[in-house]
Parts: C-alpha cells; sequence; structure tokens
C-alpha cells in the first residue's frame, strides 16, 4: 500500500496542453472585376494571428485564424453576380504546419457586394498526447457602397485523446498490478498455515 501512495504522490499531476495557432494571412484582389477598372476594389485580406489555447481533455473550441479585411468598389458593368474563387494559407499548429485550402465566393449587386468563406477540407494534426481536427467556419462579410468592412475567419478546433497511454500511466497500473499480485500470495501463503 506504501508503494501505491509513493507512485500516485511521484506521477505528474494532469495538466492542460498548451495548443498555438498560427497563420500567415492571405491578401486577395480582383475578385469579380471584369477587368475595365481598378483591381483592387472588392478585395480580401486576411491578417496573420496567432493564438494560444491552454485545452485540458476533449472537446472542441472556436479559433480565430485571420482578422478579415473587404474592401468594396466599383468592379465594372459587367461584373454583376457570383463569382466563385479559392485561396490556400499555411496553418500551423504546435510547431506543425499544412496548407488549409479554402473555397469562397463573392456576390456582386448594384448596391451591396458579399463575400463568403464558404469551406475548406478539415486539416488533422496529430502529436504525442493529443490529435487537432480544424475545420473553416463559414463566414459573409457583406458591404454597402465603397469602403472597408471587418469581420474575423474562425474555425472550429475539436482535441481528442491519442490512445496510446502514458509512461506514467502505464506506471501507475503496473504498481497496482503488483500490489494485487502480493496481497494474493500473501492469502494464500495464510491460508496454507
Amino acid at each position: 500500500m506504501a508503494v501505491l501512495l509513493v507512485a500516485l504522490a511521484t506521477v505528474p499531476a494532469a495538466k492542460a496542453d498548451p495548443i498555438t495557432i498560427t497563420t500567415n494571412g492571405f491578401s486577395l484582389t480582383n475578385l469579380g472585376s471584369d477587368g475595365t477598372v481598378n483591381t483592387d476594389n472588392d478585395s480580401l485580406a486576411g491578417d496573420a494571428a496567432s493564438n494560444t489555447h491552454n485545452f485540458n481533455g476533449v472537446g472542441s473550441f472556436v479559433a480565430l485564424l485571420n482578422p478579415l479585411t473587404f474592401e468594396t468598389g466599383f468592379t465594372g458593368a459587367n461584373s454583376g453576380g457570383g463569382h466563385p474563387f479559392t485561396f490556400s494559407q499555411l496553418l500551423t499548429i504546435n510547431g506543425q504546419t499544412q496548407t488549409l485550402n479554402i473555397i469562397g465566393s463573392i456576390d456582386i449587386d448594384h448596391l451591396v457586394d458579399t463575400v463568403h468563406v464558404i469551406s475548406s477540407a478539415p486539416l488533422t494534426f496529430t502529436f504525442n498526447t493529443f490529435s487537432v481536427v480544424v475545420t473553416v467556419i463559414p463566414a459573409d462579410i457583406a458591404g454597402a457602397g465603397a469602403g472597408v468592412f471587418c469581420d474575423n475567419l474562425k474555425a472550429k478546433v475539436i482535441v481528442t485523446p491519442n490512445t496510446v497511454p502514458e509512461p506514467a500511466t502505464l506506471t501507475l497500473l503496473g504498481v497496482g498490478l503488483a500490489g494485487i499480485a502480493a496481497k494474493i500470495r500473501q492469502r494464500r501463503k495464510t491460508r496454507l498455515s
């Protein structure tokens, strides 16, 4: 029993795993322009961002990927309607980097232009004790008239533990099994006496 208590005292306490999410940002121009006017109008930029979440256990949270800036303006007489686009940016979690491929579209109307970030394929990052799945949350930014409009691009982050037990857990299990075996041996000796 004393060995079990000593083992419990020396096992490290459960602690939160820090998850640091970093993006490099992006800049898209000429979204929906018919090519006859300034192509900087109806541009979408996502600033680089970095944030850390201390997460303990299993579950999910919403993380900021990029602060967004949508600059609207006249894009030409023949630019109305919907225009799909795709873009990529690097996403780094705890030192692992993958490419996040995102699908979007812009709807150009006479008075309001709206940019839509529609979806991305989920990315999975695997670490020693946990895995992280990142999926972009759809976002819409409407711009009424010429101007600059802002929002945030976010992602749902799902954290799951890996099934490989930590060494401390295996040690504790071994000490417990040894204690049970010793107790069984002691009972057998008592019965035989």
